[in-house]
């Protein structure tokens, strides 16, 4: 388990805390786990990964770029923790902490009226935390809703089926496409049926799939982000 600090003219503007099997979204936009509205930001910027005890950071074709240590990446790109990430005027760097340390709270969001007001604040100013339930969001493609939280929800259907969760549009899309099957507080993906068989991470899937946060699923030519 790991604390990440992203800094702002040398002062701690966030806090986020991510730990094995996590993928963390960095981005302008709200749906986000560290949202920073700011221009130089994209909305979709670049995940964050924790696999195997290695991370792994993905420019998600953003348009100012993603540097460590000023180089710019493209694509995934393995870094160390000793390493910094730049995001436009913005630094990511880690702090390693201990599991009894692990907030109840994870996901951070900053927004541009907040950061103009720093100079008046003091340099551990954490912005607002919160942590949100797991969700489906709609990256590409046609789906309704395009968002969706799976709080309280044992199983969702997702398909064309107007009675789907999730009615996703395809000519090669099942009526009942696929399930996700909560367990505890663990989400699996079953492929139910589909000309085209139901992909996680663009792998076809069988049998039960567990879900970890920031995989994508893939349903005809649409793809949703499991959150």
């Amino acid at each position: 388990m790991a604390e990440w600090h992203v800094l702002l003219n040398d002062r701690i503007i966030e806090k986020f805390w991510i730990k094995e099997g996590d993928t963390v979204s960095i981005g302008r936009g709200k749906t986000a786990d560290v949202s920073i509205d700011n221009a130089a930001v994209s909305r979709h910027h670049a995940t964050l990964e924790m696999r195997n005890g290695e991370y792994l950071l993905t420019d998600l074709k953003s348009v100012n770029g993603t540097r460590v240590n000023g180089h710019k990446i493209e694509g995934a790109t393995p870094i160390t923790a000793a390493e910094r990430i730049e995001i436009g005027k913005f630094q990511f760097v880690v702090a390693q902490i201990s599991e009894d340390s692990y907030p109840a709270y994870a996901m951070v969001r900053t927004s541009e009226a907040e950061l103009t007001r720093l100079p008046d604040m003091p340099t551990d100013f954490e912005g607002t935390v919160f942590v949100a339930p797991r969700r489906l969001t709609l990256v590409e493609g046609k789906a309704t809703p395009e968002r969706l939280s799976l709080k309280e929800k044992p199983a969702v259907t997702l398909g064309k089926d107007a009675a789907c969760d999730v009615c996703v549009a395809g000519g090669k899309v099942g009526k009942i496409q696929c399930q996700i099957l909560a367990k505890g507080d663990q989400h699996f993906l079953v492929h139910k049926a589909g000309w085209k068989r139901t992909t996680l991470n663009s792998k076809k899937i069988h049998g039960e799939q567990k879900l970890r946060k920031g995989d994508m699923i893939g349903i005809g030519g649409s793809e949703i982000r499991f959150e």
